[in-house]
């Protein structure tokens, strides 16, 4: 059984989706579930939020990042930015101060997820759109 708190299934709806970029995305969301479950700086927000609304702020930071991946990917920018709005748009009656720890949180997680890619020879960020079996292998050994 998966100790992934977030569910492959948040990330595609048909074959179609069962891209690279969302299996990373995938993959993201849930290392930022845990580090903000290891966080004693969001022991308050964990208080406030249930599991399955740490699960589904995951989820949309996670995705929210697809535009940013493309930016960098397009050489638009020098690197994915991980974005306060991101947050806001998801608690918009967030203080200043927890967004920059969930922010925090988001980025140690993204340095965490690339350092994964290093020894992974899947090349998810850069070959994104292509269809993956390991949604599939993930669901069978399940």
């Amino acid at each position: 059984m998966s100790v992934d708190k977030v569910a492959t299934d948040h990330f595609y709806k048909d074959r179609g989706d069962k891209t690279l970029q969302n299996w990373f995305l995938y993959e993201y969301a849930n290392v930022l579930f845990s580090k903000i479950k290891e966080s004693a700086k969001l022991s308050a927000y964990r208080r406030r939020h249930s599991e399955d609304d740490i699960t589904a702020f995951c989820v949309y930071f996670s995705k929210r990042l697809r535009r940013s991946i493309a930016r960098k990917n397009e050489k638009k920018t020098s690197r994915v930015e991980i974005d306060g709005r991101y947050v806001y748009e998801f608690y918009p009656e967030n203080t200043y101060a927890q967004t920059q720890r969930l922010l925090d949180a988001a980025g140690e997680a993204w340095e965490e997820q690339l350092m994964a890619c290093n020894v992974c020879s899947n090349l998810c960020l850069t070959d994104g759109f292509e269809i993956t079996s390991m949604f599939d292998s993930l669901e069978e050994s399940n």
